[in-house]
Parts: C-alpha cells; structure tokens; sequence
C-alpha cells in the first residue's frame, strides 16, 4: 500500500513539474506577427493585381495572401551585459519587417502583447534575426546550453505552428539524428554543421528554440538550436542552426551596434557597397527594403528578363522558398551590377544620410537608410530603375493586347479621310495581329461611258464606307533609355461596305511606335505609318468601279490593356 501511495505522489509530481515546466516554456516562447515594409506590401499586392490581370490567379492569389503575413515562433533571451530582453528567430520570419507584434499565449489562454517592437539585427549570411522588447521589459527567458550536442541525445522543441491558420501551441520530444548534418543542398550552410532531429515542427516553427533538459535551468530546459528547416522528401528529419552560432551573432551585434548618425560607420558602408560591384550576390545585402517603393513589378520584371540564366535560377528560387521580395532585391542587385560594368564609382563624403560619390568623374549621391540593424541603400542617383534595361533591341519587350485610335488619310484625295478602333495582339515579342474597324471614306477609280467619244472615262471618286481589315506582322522594338522605338510591317486584307455592296482590299502597311512604359506592364504609344492598298473590285461591279490603288499615311494612339 505504502509503495503504490509512493508511486502515485511520484507521478503526482512529476505531473505537476511537467505542467509546471509547459507553463515556464510558454512564458518565453513566443509568437511572432511581422509587420511588413509599407513598400514590400505595395509592391507584392501591385504583383498580384498584374499577375491576375494576365490570368495567372493561383499565383495572385498566393501573393495576395502573402503580403498580409504570417507568423512565426521566436524565444526570449536576456542580455548578460545589458540586461535587455530580445526575441531570438529566423531572418525568414521577419524579412520583410521593420518592427513585429510579440504575443506570450498562457494555456488558460490569456495574452501578454507587445507591439512594434524593432527588428534591431538580421544576419545576411545565417538565417538569424533579433527582435527587441521594450526598454524595461522583464520576463523570464531561456539560455544556452554550454555543451554541444551529441547523436542520440532527448531534444525537444516549443513552438507555435498554424492549426486552422491561427497559432498553435505544440510541444514535441525527438533524438538528435545527425548532429554534424553538412548540407548540399542549402548551399550558403555547405560549412557549418547543422543540427538533424526529430522533434516535431511544422509550418510556422520557425525560429523556435531547440532545447534539452536541464537541472540547472529555472525553467528545466537549455537551448541547443533554432529550428529553421523541414526536410520534406524525409520522415522526421528537420534542421536546426547551433546555439554557437546564435551567440556569435548576439555578440557581434553587441559590439557593433550600427546607426545612421555614426558618420565612420556610413562611410564605411559606403566603401563596402562600392567593393561589391563586381558582384550582384554582393550587392543584394546592401538594398533595403524601402528601395522597393520606388520600383513597380514591370521594371522586376524587365531586370529578370535582362539577367543571365544563373541570376534567373537564383530569382526563382527565392520565389519557390517563398521569398518573393528577396527574389525582387536579386534582380535589382543584378541590374545595378549591369549598369556599373566598365564603370567607376569613388566615395567622397558623407552628408547626413546621403553619402557624395564621383560616378564616371561626374557628382553623384546615394541615399541610405538605417533598416535591421544595417545600413542599406535606400536610392543612388545615377540608377534610374526606369532605364536600367540595356539599350538595343529589346527581347523582354511586350504586352499582351492593347487599343489603338487612329486616322488615316491619302494625300492625293483631300477629301478622303478614314477612321480606325484597332485590336492589337503581341503574340510574341517580335510578331503581332490587328483587328481594324475603319469607317469614313475612301478613294476609287469609276468608270463612266463618254458617248461624244464613244469611250470610257475613269475618274476618282470619294465613297463612304465601313468595314474590317486583319493584319498579321513583324516588330522590332529597340530599346532606347525610357522608350522603345517599335519599327513594323504588316500585311493586311479587308473589306468595305459601300452604298453599292462589297469591295475588297489588300496591301501592307509599315511605320514606327514609340512606347512609354506608364506603369507596370501598360504602356502609352504613339505611331505614325504609311499604307499602301489596293482595292479588288467584285466582277459584279467591273461596269461601275475598276481596280484601285492609293497611299495612305496613318497617325494613331494607343494604350494597353
């Protein structure tokens, strides 16, 4: 009797430590809601509207419900030295944030919220961000483990994943699989030693501390890792970064806090930016996300069509890992690259936030911005996103319809004059259709019997008309600074209704367009052209009207659908 009273008070107490240590691990484990760029936001849901327009719904609605956020987990950590509270988690979590909501979740579900609160550090090359609470804010906290971890040890992981879209609170208990995992396949960790376990994650994990117990800690647990990574193609094998590198990155913060006012520090950003040049992987880190608000998603999309195969794989991949907005930062470090090839930048001083350059031996500034903890440009006055595309002719030119307006006049007849509403399709880059409405009036040759000669006369005659004519063509846009020259030809067949009946035409028509991109992917052209047609008379209408030709000049406006 005694030994089962014994056993039951145990298990009692091993139930209350157990209920005890859940309630500590949800006082410093948290959830994270980004609150995102105002221009990542624009220019995702601007994205959405362009893909949407062009029947790509799947994708806009991705993107659309990606702009809104997410949320991730994160765990709170206490400064040895300034006794501050931060929030450790994945850069992943809030890469396009400049400030986060922080939520502690009780299990009798009561809510400790803190809002705006900064992200103070990212690391560009480990997939680690800090968050700062509030300055006085005191909360318990976790702390690192001294020792490394082997194969086989307990670990465990806290963490809020999504369950019906809302935040979860799940606790879960695995081995260390691998605890020296090199991947090949995350290629930028192909050196550091990652953590492979088994403790359960899922989408919304990330940034979650990977722990082991311990007797020495308040709460019973050390942290061994952050949980960034889910191996989809293996049962149970999830990835976490070592708390070593956790703490080097707390470190290095600490001892190099970076701010906009610390003139050294800007000018020695400066020169580091101007170093990277020579490689667009380089330049991505420099380029903040408030840049994004001076771009839409018709100049992303040029820059991607400009760019080798390589940046291209890089920039799809960034969209596939559900980084859009660091796929956009790829193309634009890859367009600033292209525009600095064979050309030199110097920096000469700095003047508050902007930094003076010599660009080609000519003034020229860069703006900066203090974002993440980093220094980042924010605008460089001798990049103009608009003309950043090469000059020549422009294979990522096109637009899918448009609606031409236009007049079209032979200057041999002043009378005749014929007015055209044109459906425009680029098929292809360089080939392209019309569908032309056209009503006024158009020149003919009649024939009329003179009976004092006893022979025909033929005289021009102006006759009113409606009717169609289809054209199929080449283009050749050429990209010059902001526009594209467009030279075209086109040949074309039509018929006109006239007060008699029928008449057919045929004939080609050639010109030039001049397109202004207004925004996104919609352009303004203005054209001017000349036609040459001829007109095939029905053998019905032979004793009245004979084959015509005549030149017309066509002048037209139009705008894209």
């Amino acid at each position: 009797m005694r030994k089962i009273l014994l056993f039951a008070i145990m298990a009692i107490s091993f139930n209350l430590t157990t209920k005890s240590q859940e309630v500590d691990l949800r006082s410093v484990v948290a959830v994270i809601h980004p609150n995102y760029y105002e221009s990542s936001t624009k220019f995702l849901n601007d994205f959405s509207s362009m893909l949407r327009k062009d029947g790509y719904v799947k994708a806009a609605d991705w993107l659309e419900s990606y702009a809104k956020g997410g949320f991730g987990t994160g765990f709170a950590y206490q400064d040895t030295t300034t006794k501050e509270i931060f929030i450790i988690t994945n850069r992943h979590v809030v890469m396009l944030a400049n400030s986060a909501t922080i939520e502690f979740i009780g299990s009798d579900k009561s809510v400790v919220k803190y809002e705006n609160c900064p992200v103070v550090a990212v690391d560009d090359k480990i997939d680690l961000a800090l968050i700062a609470l509030p300055y006085g804010v005191q909360r318990p906290s976790l702390t690192f483990a001294k020792q490394e971890i082997k194969d086989g040890e307990d670990v465990f992981t806290a963490s809020y994943p999504a369950l019906g879209g809302k935040p979860s609170w799940q606790f879960g208990k695995g081995v260390v699989s691998n605890s020296k995992f090199y991947s090949t396949i995350l290629e930028e960790y192909e050196n550091i030693p990652l953590i492979q376990h088994t403790a359960q994650i899922d989408a919304g994990s990330s940034g979650s501390p990977l722990l082991i117990k311990s007797a020495e800690s308040a709460n019973g647990y050390h942290v061994v890792g952050l949980s960034t990574w889910k191996a989809l193609a293996r049962e149970n094998a999830n990835i976490a970064i070592p708390a070593k590198y956790i703490i080097n990155f707390i470190n290095e913060h600490n001892q190099s806090k970076i701010t906009i006012s610390n003139e050294a520090q800007l000018l020695e950003k400066a020169n580091e930016f101007v170093k990277a040049l020579d490689d667009y992987k380089k330049i991505i880190p420099f380029i903040s996300y408030e840049y994004l608000s001076e771009i839409t998603p018709g100049d992303f999309n040029d820059w991607y069509r400009a760019c080798p195969k390589e940046a291209k794989d890089v920039i799809v991949k960034h969209f596939n890992k559900s980084n859009p907005i660091e796929g956009v930062r790829t193309a634009l470090a890859y367009a600033i690259y292209n525009k600095m090839t064979k050309k030199s930048l110097k920096v000469v001083d700095v003047d508050n936030s902007n930094v003076n350059m010599l660009y080609e031996n000519k003034p020229a500034t860069s703006q900066w911005v203090e974002e993440q903890g980093n220094l980042r440009v924010k605008s460089l006055s001798f990049f103009n996103a608009r003309t950043s595309g090469k000059n020549g002719i422009a294979t990522d030119f096109g637009y899918k319809s448009s609606l031409a307006f236009g007049i079209s006049k032979a200057p041999a007849h002043k009378s005749n004059l014929l007015f055209n509403i044109s459906y425009c399709n680029t098929t292809r880059t360089f080939m392209t259709y019309d569908v032309t409405l056209k009503f006024g009036s158009i020149p003919i040759n009649q024939n009329s019997y003179n009976y004092s000669t006893s022979t025909r006369d033929t005289t021009t005659v102006i006759l009113k008309t409606i009717g169609i004519d289809l054209s199929y063509g080449g283009q050749l846009p050429i990209r010059l600074g902001p526009i594209c020259l467009i030279p075209y030809i086109k040949p074309f067949v039509g018929t006109n209704m006239v007060e008699d009946g029928f008449i057919f035409n045929y004939g080609v028509k050639s010109g030039l367009e001049t397109a202004y991109r207004i925004n996104n992917r919609n352009y303004l052209i203005l054209g001017i052209g000349y036609k040459f047609t001829r007109l095939a008379v029905a053998e019905f209408f032979r004793d009245t009207y004979v084959k015509t030709k005549f030149h017309n000049f066509d002048t037209f406006i139009k705008i894209t659908l």
